[in-house]
């Protein structure tokens, strides 16, 4: 007989998050030492380190973040407690969580075309404008964009068919 939710299931979900938890803690430390080693092996983009750095380091802490709802959404399922209302909270916070990481995304977008930086080679004096963007991250940011806008949209979708089971559920409730 089919069950609600399965017990290994979610362990094994909880256990990627763990994974997951671990592997962005180890990604925020990467994008650091890499911003300090592009920056060695390109000067001209020293002024865009930090923005992008710091843009990296919280698009990786709006995903991490995201996970715990998600956690705490396996923990409604194994109580079977997902039609109580707490799930829409739980929902809501992975919305505002990846409408945050499309911010970022945004940023980065709008930083590297409209950002303009003079680099001055310091062996011969000669001074240019510094381009810290190239037309393949521009395209990448706005891939990232619509996949973001269709996983919020989707997230919406799920949201008010959740709160429409947990109306359903209480009407029935009520009748019974």
């Amino acid at each position: 007989m089919w069950q609600e939710y399965h017990p290994t299931a979610i362990a094994v979900l909880k256990g990627f998050i763990v994974l997951f938890e671990l592997i962005c803690l180890w990604g925020q430390y990467v994008i650091y030492v890499m911003a300090g080693e592009v920056v060695a092996l390109y000067p001209e983009t020293a002024p865009a380190r930090w923005p992008y750095t710091i843009a990296g380091i919280l698009g990786v802490a709006c995903f991490e973040v995201a996970l715990i709802p998600l956690w705490r959404l396996l923990d409604l399922v194994k109580r079977r407690d997902v039609f109580s209302g707490k799930a829409v909270r739980w929902t809501n916070a992975i919305i505002i969580c990846a409408a945050a990481e499309g911010a970022l995304v945004l940023f980065v977008l709008l930083f590297g075309l409209f950002a303009d930086f003079q680099y001055c080679d310091p062996t011969s004096g000669d001074c240019f404008n510094a381009s810290i963007t190239m037309p393949a991250v521009g395209l990448a940011c706005l891939v990232a964009l619509l996949l973001i806008a269709a996983f919020i949209l989707l997230m919406l979708v799920m949201r008010s068919l959740l709160s429409a089971a947990i109306a359903q559920r209480s009407e029935l409730e009520a009748v019974i």
